[in-house]
């Protein structure tokens, strides 16, 4: 009897640790899941879609929450589809913040602005996007951010005209970049977003300020207007012109557009840093 009672141990022992190494096999084999966060900003943002494209490749779920800014200014229904998703999340879409955070094994900003950093530095969460950040803190979810868009040395801001910041207000910048850094955030490069969401070391790149691709050639694939260029003249045949539209013709000299298409305010404040000439036609 007691070596039948051995033996039933034994067999027991062996099967109970059958159970934990398949318990642990699943766990791992789960897919990883994320809340993306893309603000208005445009700096960065077709990197940081190419790091996402991976991340899926590599199985993650993704769920993609815009800002209001980021519905105005981004293309949510190109996002959606290069994506392959069902849904694009945003203010007026969302019935429980919880339910998009409480199953995620990350938070990633896809493009953090200079306003979302100056915010959420001082604890401001006055958007559904800042308290989806905030809640990512509050539940200690792992928050990656890519900070090209609100680093006031990145090469792009350069080319876009936005270089020359006083030294006082780029301080400011880099202080609620290290402030955010202070709270836990992972700041780095948009290229190098998947490398840090998936546990592998970015790779060092030097990329000289002369190398940066302009804002309207790397977001073509997500961001689209109807245009064509003649010898430094562009003609914007729409009847409502974007500051989408015109970061893609940053180039040209002058901007021809109908007698009648409305500019908006962001596209306004990007023609004057440009210093385009728009001629209504």
């Amino acid at each position: 009897m007691e070596i039948k009672g051995i033996l039933e141990e034994s067999l027991m022992d062996i099967l109970i640790q059958k159970v934990v190494d398949e318990v642990i096999r699943r766990i791992k084999n789960q897919p990883k899941k994320a809340v993306v966060l893309f603000t208005g900003a445009t700096i960065g943002f077709s990197q940081a879609m190419e790091s996402l494209l991976k991340l899926q490749k590599d199985g993650w779920q993704l769920k993609v929450v815009l800002s209001d800014d980021g519905m105005r200014v981004l293309d949510p229904e190109a996002i959606k589809k290069e994506l392959n998703l069902d849904v694009v999340y945003y203010s007026c879409n969302i019935t429980s913040q919880k339910e998009l955070y409480e199953s995620a094994d990350m938070m990633i900003v896809g493009s953090m602005s200079v306003n979302t950093a100056a915010k959420l530095a001082v604890g401001i969460t006055d958007t559904v996007l800042l308290s989806l950040i905030n809640h990512g803190f509050m539940a200690g979810i792992p928050v990656v951010a890519a900070k090209d868009a609100c680093n006031p040395d990145d090469p792009k801001r350069a080319k876009l005209g936005m270089g020359k910041s006083p030294e006082k207000y780029r301080q400011m910048l880099h202080g609620n970049i290290n402030v955010l850094c202070e709270f836990g955030m992972q700041l780095v490069n948009a290229e190098d977003l998947y490398e840090t969401c998936s546990g592998k070391v970015p790779i060092k790149r030097e990329v000289p300020e002369a190398a940066a691709k302009p804002v309207a050639k790397t977001e073509k694939t997500v961001m689209k207007s109807e245009t064509s260029d003649t010898k430094g003249e562009c003609v914007l045949n729409k009847k409502v012109i974007t500051r989408t539209d015109i970061l893609k013709v940053q180039d040209a000299k002058v901007v021809k557009i109908p007698a009648d298409a409305i500019i908006t305010e962001y596209a306004v404040e990007t023609i004057n840093s440009f210093g385009l000439q728009i001629i209504r036609t």
